[in-house]
């Protein structure tokens, strides 16, 4: 088994094949995957589609990966990487998706104002800005 088994074993589950692949591919791959993406890395013998969403679905409830909505059909799922995140940016013409660390990523006035309105207190964020890629705006006549 991989680095995973650990980890998986502590919270009480069993370090199977499909949650330690799930886990290694996520984190090789810098953008949140879709379930299918994450089939189709996975080495022969492939699970079927829905042991990959059962799996995704226990993964998520332990908070080892998160989904991610781009406003697309699918969700798309990324590791939660001990508590770091990432943001991103999304084409809405042709779907182009580029991740990234913010620089500086202080949302502590915004967390404070839904812990004061709402009573959540805020333990992560995904943040995802929507716009039109370079290649889009060529085609577009430069918008």
């Amino acid at each position: 088994m991989g680095k995973h088994s650990d980890t998986l074993r502590q919270m009480g589950r069993t370090a199977t094949r499909g949650r330690e692949e799930i886990l290694r591919i996520l984190e090789e791959n810098p953008l949140p995957l879709s379930p299918r993406d994450i089939r189709e890395r996975f080495p022969e013998p492939k699970p079927d589609s829905a042991t990959v969403y059962r799996n995704l679905a226990l993964l998520s409830s332990l908070g080892l990966v998160r989904s991610v909505a781009l406003h697309e059909r699918c969700r798309r799922y990324e590791t939660t990487n001990g508590g770091t995140h990432r943001h991103r940016v999304v084409c809405r013409a042709c779907g182009k998706i580029e991740s990234f660390s913010a620089m500086l990523c202080d949302l502590s006035g915004i967390e404070a104002d839904i812990r004061r309105r709402f009573g959540f207190k805020v333990t992560d964020h995904s943040l995802e800005f929507f716009g039109d890629c370079p290649d889009c705006r060529r085609k577009g006549g430069g918008k």
